[in-house]
């Protein structure tokens, strides 16, 4: 969109300021009506410090938030708003109030981003499984950026001066695995997501993430009977490479495969496997690229994503995953590709990890890719105790990835490279791909 001002916009997300004051989102449901009258508190006949809930204010977006919410500041007090974009001007409505921060809706745009568009999806907004949708693709990229640079400062006290590029991805049906919740309403079966912030559903036709053959499973789900479906209130969905879908808890038990590096990964729809088709060769690039040595460990390895090309580059190779199920997969995925110098082992990470001592030798090469939630300090305390001589750590939470790298490099690590991959379009994840080396006066 050209320039800027509140007539630059229009749609789902953004009405012209000389419009009436009806909300943004109005036509669609996304953004919920006003339990009554707007009250809009006056700056002219001192209302007091602080703000309260059904407050009607004007704010100035000053940037977006991890978690996809706008910030702003209103007398001294920190605002979050949804769908709006940095640079904006709008007027919003206090809907929650905390100790340290507000929450509020937007009702109305005053002055919009040129970054902003209307979103594809008719259920953005109804729809909690994205929030950064009503952005332009190159705006959503530059902010995931400033997601992880501002998380490794405030969390992680850590000033990275140099470039974090990130590495995009296909905006739309990227996804080949779902979660999809499941309602069944009389004679008909409900799929989709749940609302923000809430465990309402919101049943979709298809969902704009998902392969078309995701999407086409979703209508033949639709179509079954409903008493097939019990007291099941959810469905895990994955596609492979050909088209297959695997289903659970309700499908044929079915094992899938992608192809990715050279590499034949095979799984199924209980077990982990990164989601973005098209980002996953590229992934595998990233963490593995440049690595070399006798003896690497791979930890949160699930079905031996990178541990199978880790495998062509080390004398041994060791995985850690918690779930058995993946565990089979992963020795399964090694035989079939022929690798004889890698194991894997089903136990807690900091189990395995505290069992070992001093007892392993050196180790050249350890890779995290750990859930959301990071490493515990029990396990970096570990880690230290290891002292690998290089460290690669893949993060899907830019937050946790910042306290766990501030305790690593107490316990003598250096930063060499910091990569981000668009993984999810238009929702606020973002993945992260940190490389560490141990400081030199650290080495024996």
């Amino acid at each position: 969109m050209e320039g800027r001002g509140a007539g630059a916009v229009s749609g789902r997300f953004g009405v012209p300021a000389s419009c009436s004051p009806r909300m943004v989102g109005e036509e669609s449901g996304a953004i919920p009506r006003s339990r009554g009258p707007l009250r809009e508190r006056s700056r002219r006949t001192g209302a007091g410090p602080g703000i309260c809930r059904a407050d009607v204010i004007e704010v100035a977006i000053e940037r977006v938030v991890y978690g996809g919410e706008g910030l702003a500041r209103h007398e001294g007090r920190v605002v979050l708003v949804p769908y709006v974009a940095p640079g904006e001007r709008a007027l919003v409505e206090i809907t929650e109030e905390r100790p340290d921060f507000a929450r509020a809706r937007l009702v109305r745009l005053i002055e919009a981003s040129p970054n902003r568009r209307d979103p594809p999806c008719p259920y953005y907004g109804t729809c909690g499984g994205c929030q950064l949708q009503h952005l332009h693709y190159a705006a959503q990229q530059r902010i995931k950026v400033e997601f992880v640079r501002e998380s490794l400062s405030r969390i992680g006290g850590l000033l990275w001066s140099e470039d974090i590029p990130l590495v995009p991805s296909e905006e739309f049906h990227y996804r080949l695995r779902a979660q999809m919740k499941v309602r069944v309403s009389g004679d008909r079966v409900e799929l989709g997501y749940y609302r923000p912030a809430s465990h309402d559903l919101c049943a979709i036709a298809e969902c704009p993430l998902l392969s078309p053959e995701l999407n086409a499973a979703l209508e033949r789900w639709r179509q079954q009977a409903p008493e097939r479906f019990g007291n099941i209130r959810a469905l895990d969905l994955v596609q492979g490479e050909d088209g297959r879908i695997a289903v659970h808890p309700l499908g044929e038990p079915m094992t899938v495969s992608w192809s990715v590096g050279g590499f034949t990964y095979a799984f199924d729809a209980r077990t982990f496997f990164q989601a973005n088709r098209f980002l996953l060769a590229e992934l595998l690039e990233r963490v593995t690229a440049g690595e070399e040595g006798e003896r690497a460990l791979d930890l949160f390895c699930g079905v031996g994503f990178f541990t199978l090309p880790l495998a062509l580059r080390f004398a041994e190779v060791i995985g850690v995953e918690s779930d058995p199920r993946a565990v089979r997969f992963a020795r399964r995925n090694a035989r079939h590709n022929g690798l004889r110098n890698c194991r894997f082992v089903a136990e807690r990470v900091e189990t395995w990890l505290a069992r070992q001592g001093g007892a392993m030798g050196p180790v050249d090469l350890v890779v995290l890719d750990p859930p959301r939630a990071g490493l515990s300090r029990a396990l970096v305390r570990a880690l230290a105790r290891l002292a690998p001589e290089r460290i690669t750590y893949v993060s899907c939470n830019p937050t946790t990835l910042a306290r766990d790298l501030k305790w690593l490099l107490t316990d003598g690590y250096v930063l060499s490279s910091i990569v981000a991959l668009d993984l999810f379009p238009q929702t606020f994840h973002v993945e992260t791909v940190v490389k560490l080396r141990r400081a030199p006066e650290r080495r024996p």
